[in-house]
């Protein structure tokens, strides 16, 4: 990843107007409560000057940039210079500044439709696709501010009381999330719920990675510190 200091933001929104009411009412919320600086452009594009300009600064200046995908996102020749700008900076995606998000079903263009997206489309998987977004903005590396009202989490060394609270709140599903954020495959962990945390916290203790557990729990599931 790149180095952040060269950059005035974490991510740019590339969005169609019409999609205007999710994307700045939960989006953009969803983005910067997670500690990201976001740049979109009604806020952050300078009054007076060039739409053109604009678009290209905050294309050079975000880490990342987020295609916000509907028909009217497609149909637009505006987000289609966007798209062009980013690809000439990056045509084979190696270094992943783009992240696409498919807000609703549409046929995707040649120069959109060789990325994988993160698919916001079905309702019901709308939590692992917050979670996939954020894992593919890189949120694990900035540093949020603390905030007192925050419950206070058990101590990474009392991995008992750990382990009880992750086997009594977390679901199945909450579990897998939590391995794809953190990375780790867990597909030969056994089947049963307790024994699955009991190796989870063993793995992570030997590979000294509790503290980044906690820290995505902190981030995705706040719930289950409480």
């Amino acid at each position: 990843m790149a180095d952040q200091t060269q950059f005035d933001y974490d991510v740019f929104i590339s969005y169609s107007h019409a999609d205007k009411v999710w994307v700045r009412g939960e989006l953009l919320k969803r983005l910067e409560a997670s500690g990201l600086r976001a740049c979109i452009d009604t806020r952050d594009f300078r009054p007076g000057a060039p739409s053109v300009t604009e678009m290209e600064r905050a294309v050079l200046t975000s880490r990342k940039t987020v295609l916000v995908l509907t028909p009217d996102y497609v149909a637009s020749a505006w987000t289609e210079f966007e798209t062009l700008m980013l690809q000439t900076l990056d045509p084979a995606a190696r270094q992943r500044r783009i992240v696409p998000l498919l807000k609703a079903h549409v046929e995707l263009p040649l120069r959109i439709s060789y990325l994988s997206y993160v698919d916001f489309s079905d309702p019901q998987d709308e939590a692992l696709a917050w979670t996939r977004l954020l894992n593919a903005l890189d949120t694990s590396t900035i540093a949020l501010p603390s905030t007192p009202a925050m419950p206070v989490a058990p101590a990474v060394s009392d991995l008992l009381t750990l382990r009880q609270k992750l086997i009594d709140r977390c679901s199945e599903g909450d579990l897998r999330d939590v391995c794809f954020v953190l990375g780790i495959d867990d597909e030969n962990y056994p089947a049963a719920k307790s024994d699955f945390v009991r190796e989870l916290l063993q793995d992570l203790k030997r590979r000294d990675r509790l503290a980044e557990l906690m820290d995505v729990l902190r981030r995705e599931k706040p719930w289950v510190l409480k």
